[in-house]
């Protein structure tokens, strides 16, 4: 019989995670710890000379809802992102591979300041991207499309027979560690430090932090390790 590891990121990418930790040989529970809603008001359509920063997949698709319009140049946080941008239809499409910081550099090495930024974001945002870029001299702003906040109570799922879970973002492992599930026969996996010590005194039977902010990280934490 497979192990068992609990999916706690939103749909529909968390599907998207269940089928590469199925190439692990591990069955998926998909119980999300984050319940996203629109905004009251969404935001006017950015200017048509701006760049679009997106760094989740709730902001791509919030935004492609509110326009069919897809001819904005696009910073995105990651490759995942990236490339749920291009299949959404953006054909100019950069990734800074990394964290706000890394967003920040990249946008500051590759676009003018005088052209408009906009972070196309939920409520919840880690770094200071529009500040920073603000503070550099560009016309940068965040821009809401999306409300993302913890469920109330603890997914309908049987903790004994878990092996492993993967946490996104920090936002989840708080909603988590605020549950205070029996997880000492489990070992957590963690996309990023910041994601880890959201736990806070959590007791797992590990937690395991990607050595990059990336889900292929955070496979590679399972990967058998070749014998030295």
């Amino acid at each position: 019989m497979p192990e068992t590891i609990w999916i706690t990121r939103t749909l529909p990418l968390a599907h998207k995670s269940a089928q590469a930790f199925a190439h692990l040989g591990l069955a998926a529970a998909i119980a999300p710890l984050l319940w996203v809603s629109p905004p009251e008001h969404m935001p006017e359509i950015p200017p048509q000379d701006a760049v679009l920063i997106f760094t989740s997949s709730n902001g791509i698709s919030a935004f492609c809802e509110l326009t069919d319009a897809r001819h904005w140049p696009v910073i995105t946080v990651g490759a995942q992102t990236a490339e749920q941008a291009r299949k959404a239809g953006f054909e100019n499409v950069n990734s800074a591979d990394g964290t706000s910081e890394d967003i920040t550099a990249l946008v500051r090495s590759s676009v003018s300041a005088s052209t408009p930024i906009i972070h196309c974001a939920g409520v919840h945002v880690r770094g200071s991207i529009t500040e920073d870029l603000r503070a550099a001299g560009y016309q940068a702003r965040r821009d809401l499309y999306y409300r993302s906040a913890p469920v109330d109570k603890l997914p309908n799922i049987d903790l004994s027979k878990l092996n492993y879970l993967a946490l996104y973002s920090p936002l989840a492992a708080k909603s988590l560690a605020s549950l205070k599930p029996d997880l000492t026969g489990v070992t957590i996996l963690s996309i990023s430090k910041a994601t880890d010590a959201a736990l806070g005194n959590l007791k797992a039977q590990a937690r395991l932090i990607a050595k990059a902010p990336n889900e292929a990280a955070m496979l590679d934490l399972l990967a058998p390790q070749e014998a030295v």
